[in-house]
């Protein structure tokens, strides 16, 4: 089933892609404000309004495709503000050979830490009616999927306010104002007592997972907004030619960007018609395209790099950049299971990206369990803790978007595309900085995203930065102390007998044994 249940649209054919509603803007493309289009968004608002009313704030419905083009090379830069402090930066002489980027799925900062000791959390929050409600304990397996596309982010977001998550579609049964303990999820509130929890870290943009997988390489999304359009064909990606979504027009000008981030700071979800002044901006393209990613840096570089996915997948970025997909770099991309191998045979690269397989990503619904995916995180830490790799490695955890979860802290506004809510974020290598936690562990209040990753590695192997995004990220600068003794003892944990599935995690080729 699809992972992610945001904001869809239609196939693909000539015209512009607008919010579904069944109506499409004739013409051609240019962006200009008169009476036909005041016309289209008083039927569109009526729609919409009626719409959400009668279909439990379902996110919009069905839009009518836009112009089909194919993805260039995304803006380097853009118009938008500075981050909310000055970045920092990594010394000359950095001890980390080894970097691991692991990207789960669909859970906000709130959601896993706001119970958290000396953390920005939350245990209650804020609904669009104006009512304060306690988080209640979240359960392991969530009762269904909410909606987390683009517009939700903009709706739970709300201009601010954070109080719109029970507006987006399935969000009215209040799944989303749920929040983890200590006894739920264990082994990774023991990790932030041991090593840093990020309580500054947010999602690159508003959603969904398609999108926020690439900036997670790139930096970037070529301005895509959306997932594809289509699940029930063979292949993926740059595999599928029947596949299209929805990006921002690539000839979008300074004023354009300005107005649209001017809509996006109305509290959206208590004017749910504003989408449609975003989404006019909006055109069809190719779910396949030619960005320039970190992995084309290290290939150039000659510093080795792993990409770790299951193919044909919602969240494999790489099978989406068409260079990579069908060029010799693919042999460097691999199915999740070869990483534990790789780190076991000693073949482990410098950098790499692991992505779960779908039932341990922590997605809400489908009858995912936490705990299974707890399990899995466990199995690979322990392995690269075992291994040679330990004392020169740095482990970073994040979970994609948001997923319609609550999170209280309104995020940076840099550009057209978010930042989104936060991601729990937990940074793991012998060389993290020590701080008041449980066993010496940090909360780290610096501001970071998903670029900031990339900018970490830049650093570390004197690389350049991609787009205007990863050139301003801190590269996780908050999280290390690189003039302390390190700390290279193990945190090894048996897997947790209590889930209801993934006790054992055996691979075909490679069983994990616990500690």
């Amino acid at each position: 089933m699809a992972e992610d249940h945001g904001d869809r649209s239609g196939r693909h054919s000539s015209g512009r892609t607008t919010p579904s509603l069944g109506l499409a803007r004739p013409g051609r493309h240019r962006r200009r404000r008169g009476p036909s289009f005041s016309v289209f968004v008083g039927i569109a608002t009526v729609s919409l309004l009626v719409a959400w009313q009668l279909r439990m704030r379902v996110e919009e419905p069905e839009r009518p495709p836009g112009r089909t083009v194919f993805a260039e090379p995304g803006p380097t830069a853009q118009p938008s503000p500075s981050p909310t402090a000055a970045p920092g930066t990594l010394p000359d002489d950095v001890p980390i050979e080894h970097v691991v980027f692991i990207i789960k799925e669909n859970r906000t900062f709130d959601n896993f830490f706001g119970r958290y000791p000396g953390a920005d959390g939350a245990t209650e929050g804020q609904t669009l009616e104006g009512e304060t409600i306690p988080l209640k304990p979240a359960p392991d397996v969530s009762p269904h999927d909410i909606t987390h596309g683009f517009s939700s982010g903009l709706y739970a977001i709300n201009g601010g306010k954070m109080n719109g998550f029970n507006f987006i579609g399935y969000g009215k049964d209040l799944t989303g104002y749920t929040a983890f303990r200590r006894q739920d999820i264990p082994r990774y509130w023991a990790y932030a007592d041991r090593f840093v929890l990020a309580d500054a870290f947010f999602t690159s943009m508003y959603g969904p997972t398609f999108p926020e997988h690439l900036y997670t390489v790139a930096a970037q999304s070529a301005e895509i907004v959306d997932n594809k359009k289509t699940a029930d064909t063979p292949g993926n990606y740059c595999d599928d030619p029947s596949e299209y979504t929805a990006r921002f027009l690539r000839d979008l000008k300074p004023k354009d960007r300005r107005y649209i981030m001017e809509i996006e700071e109305r509290p959206m979800a208590e004017k749910p018609e504003l989408i449609l002044e975003i989404a006019r901006f909006w055109e069809q393209i190719r779910t396949c395209l030619d960005i320039r990613t970190v992995p084309d840096l290290l290939e150039e570089a000659g510093i080795s790099w792993g990409y770790y996915a299951v193919t044909n997948r919602w969240q494999h970025a790489l099978q989406a950049i068409r260079h990579i997909r069908f060029g010799p770099m693919w042999k460097k991309v691999h199915e999740p299971e070869d990483w534990l191998e790789h780190v076991r045979n000693e073949e482990l690269p410098n950098v790499t990206w692991l992505v779960p397989p779908e039932e341990y990503n922590d997605h809400p619904g489908a009858g995912k369990s936490v705990c299974a995916g707890e399990n899995w995180v466990v199995q690979q830490l322990n392995a690269i803790m075992k291994s040679p790799y330990w004392k020169t490695s740095a482990i970073v955890i994040v979970w994609d978007d948001f997923g319609g979860f609550y999170d209280h802290v309104e995020p940076p506004h840099y550009d057209i595309m978010g930042l989104g809510p936060r991601t729990p974020a937990l940074i793991i290598s012998p060389w993290t900085r020590q701080g008041d936690n449980r066993d010496g562990g940090y909360i780290d209040n610096t501001t970071y995203e998903f670029s900031s990753v990339l900018r970490f590695i830049e650093e570390i192997w004197d690389l350049e930065p991609l787009t205007k995004r990863d050139g301003q990220a801190d590269p996780l600068s908050g999280a290390f102390d690189f003039t302390a003794e390190p700390r290279y003892d193990k945190l090894l944990f048996p897997y947790r007998d209590d889930c209801p599935y993934g006790n054992d995690l055996g691979w075909p080729r490679v069983k994990e044994e616990p500690a």
